[in-house]
């Protein structure tokens, strides 16, 4: 048996695209007997106008998705904190992300990845 930590902290850092289609929108999926917890979530808008991001959840265990954001407004070169708590994601659950324009909004998210004993 492979010895597997317990926990794994993770940081993803991508620059979103504003394809709303769940294959380019999907910027993380919690791995196989695993949960994951989504920790802090901060977009940062690099230009000049306002930008809209959203974030949602796909969960395909039980058929459901949900906007946690939708169309929300940051201003020029500003940075919006878009988790105010803890979003709790079990196995193959999905976060996608997206925003008005390609290329204008940075986005940091901080998981932690745990050993799923639910399953």
């Amino acid at each position: 048996m492979a010895n597997v930590p317990l926990n794994l902290f993770r940081n993803l850092t991508l620059t979103l695209s504003s394809y709303q289609n769940d294959d380019y929108a999907i910027i993380y999926s919690s791995p196989i007997q695993r949960a994951s917890i989504i920790l802090n979530a901060q977009a940062a808008n690099k230009t000049n106008n306002y930008q809209t991001v959203t974030l949602a959840l796909s969960s395909k265990a039980n058929q459901t998705s949900a906007y946690l954001l939708s169309g929300f407004t940051i201003p020029p070169y500003d940075t919006a904190n878009l988790v105010l708590g803890k979003i709790v994601l079990v196995e193959n659950d999905k976060l996608l992300c997206w925003s008005g324009n390609n290329n204008s909004v940075d986005l940091v998210v901080s998981i932690l990845e745990t050993i799923n004993t639910s399953t």
